[in-house]
């Protein structure tokens, strides 16, 4: 049990709402419970997005427990025409606080500071001085807030943005315990991460070693990696919905999501408008433009009906032929440019890969289904411009698991699929830090120098042969020591009971299970910890 202590929850947009219940059940122990809102967009003035996440906290919790970086947008509204960076300071940050990445590398975990990397052009593009001068700022931000409140424990359930990476530092520098979750890729099982899931934790590459070790013990976990291969379908719904979604996009779909995302981003648009001259919020270089957003949507929409209408002149039916397999990710996203920030180019990576293939094989290059409609069309042109790849139409086969097993190795930056991908014992290349990275049959990938002795091993027979020992040690490490929690339903019924929307029986009874669960999550990391 987690009792007499100060804890700091990192607050972000709807990843909130489970936080404000977790909080009030932490204070019945007599813990002293702080909140910091990190994001930019959620604490600047009310409308429709925030209303429900940032206000509604402020509404219910006291100011000494409420913090957000409010003072900071004013601050860099007030300089950003006129901004002098202090490089002295800046040299003094990079000193103490490039233990996980380099400061180039943190300014890319906010979508707003990494727009030369993807397609969101409503984020304006900031200059490289407004970048390290926002940087700058939340490093001066964070030093304060955790000097002051002096927390023994930090709690997160999310990884993107910069205010976390910069978190993730200075907690680190002070030694603070900052705990997040780390996705362990199987079914909904989460894992406790104390640097962002930016390295592999020590205690896990501990309990995994020691489990690999007691092949006796595993016997249950074995059946289990067996069924898995026996299964036909390895995609999970929520997955197999969006790949529905994204494969069925009609005219009326289109004009319904227009019309839809046209009021939404209208009636915010009105109100930053409004409070303009206040704020000086409107299209500043830390915040999306809500008219730029609506433009975005329309393209996205348009961009969506026509590929679903001219699918072949994009993607190709696979063949009989020996090929690598790269499942596309979403971009931006907490797993690219958080752990992998090195290579989310994704152009770059296919270009590499390809370059690096043996002589006989293709490269297939499959679209990530949240994707289709985002990404500008010259990235298909100029990936079917290399000749021995060819991007696969992504609902060819209806589960993942046939191109799998039908590919030579999986690659991927830091994606689901080498997973799933080693529990079907076939090879698989990551480019990112992941928790299933202590499974040999997943190589990473430190450079690109390095692709083509990797695939010389698959050519030569000289990859691991069968991998379900390891298999079976990390399902038994992640039963241990992490929790079988779906926070996506937790975030979903918090959000209704936020919103004051009647919960059915059976939803208020999986409300308490879900929030007991992520509650028993925080105190193992304790545990953990404390070892």
């Amino acid at each position: 049990m987690i009792e007499n202590k100060k804890i700091l929850l990192i607050c972000k947009e709807t990843f909130s709402y489970p936080l404000y219940f977790l909080g009030k059940e932490l204070e019945k122990n007599n813990n002293e419970i702080h909140y910091f809102f990190v994001h930019n967009t959620d604490v600047t003035h009310k409308n429709v997005f925030n209303k429900f996440t940032y206000f509604y906290f402020k509404e219910r919790i006291k100011d000494k427990y409420l913090h957000d970086v409010k003072d900071l947008n004013i601050e860099f509204f007030k300089q950003r025409k006129n901004i002098h960076l202090d490089y002295n300071r800046l040299k003094e940050i990079e000193k103490k606080y490039t233990f996980f990445k380099g400061l180039n590398n943190q300014i890319l975990s906010s979508q707003m500071t990494s727009t030369p990397y993807h397609d969101r052009y409503f984020y304006p593009k900031s200059t490289y001085e407004e970048n390290c001068y926002w940087l700058l700022l939340n490093y001066n931000k964070t030093e304060e807030l955790l000097n002051s409140i002096e927390p023994d424990y930090i709690f997160d359930i999310g990884t993107e943005e910069i205010q976390r990476t910069i978190i993730n530092e200075v907690a680190n520098y002070k030694k603070i315990p900052y705990i997040s979750i780390e996705s362990t890729r199987y079914e909904t099982f989460i894992i406790p991460t104390f640097n962002l899931g930016l390295q592999l934790d020590q205690y896990f590459l501990k309990a995994y070693e020691s489990n690999k070790n007691q092949i006796n013990s595993l016997h249950e976990y074995i059946d289990e990696v067996k069924n898995y291969r026996a299964k036909t379908h390895i995609l999970s719904d929520k997955f197999q919905d969006l790949m529905d979604y994204s494969h069925s996009f009609t005219l009326g779909d289109m004009l319904k999501y227009i019309l839809i995302k046209t009021y939404r981003y209208a009636l915010s648009g009105v109100q930053d408008f409004i409070k303009k001259k206040k704020y000086m919020h409107f299209n500043s270089p830390i915040d999306g433009n809500s008219f730029k957003k609506i433009l975005w949507h329309y393209n996205y929409a348009f961009r969506k009906f026509l590929l679903n209408l001219n699918m072949s002149s994009f993607f190709k039916a696979p063949a009989k032929e020996k090929y690598a397999f790269m499942p596309l990710h979403l971009i931006p996203e907490s797993t690219t440019f958080v752990k992998a920030p090195m290579y989310v180019n994704e152009l770059n990576n296919i270009q590499a890969v390809a370059k690096s293939l043996p002589i006989d094989w293709k490269l297939y290059v499959k679209e990530h289904p949240a994707m289709i409609g985002e990404r500008n069309l010259n990235f298909y042109r100029n990936v079917n411009k290399i000749p021995n790849v060819k991007l696969v139409t992504s609902n060819y086969y209806e589960d993942p698991k046939t191109w799998i097993e039908n590919s030579a190795v999986v690659i991927t930056i830091a994606g689901t699929s080498a997973f799933e991908a080693t529990m079907l014992n076939i090879p698989a290349m990551v480019f990112g830090n992941v928790s299933y990275n202590v499974l040999s049959n997943i190589k990473l990938v430190k450079s690109f120098n390095e692709l083509e002795s990797l695939f010389n091993l698959i050519e030569s027979n000289s990859w691991l042969k069968d991998n379900t020992i390891e298999c079976a040690a990390y399902l038994k490490t992640i039963s241990e020591v992490g929790v079988n929690l779906d926070y996506n339903q937790l975030i979903k019924l918090a959000s209704k009971k936020i919103h004051s929307e009647p919960l059915e029986k059976q939803e208020k009874e999986d409300f308490v299970v879900l929030l007991n669960c992520l509650i028993n999550f925080f105190e193992k990391a304790v545990s953990i910890k404390k070892q």
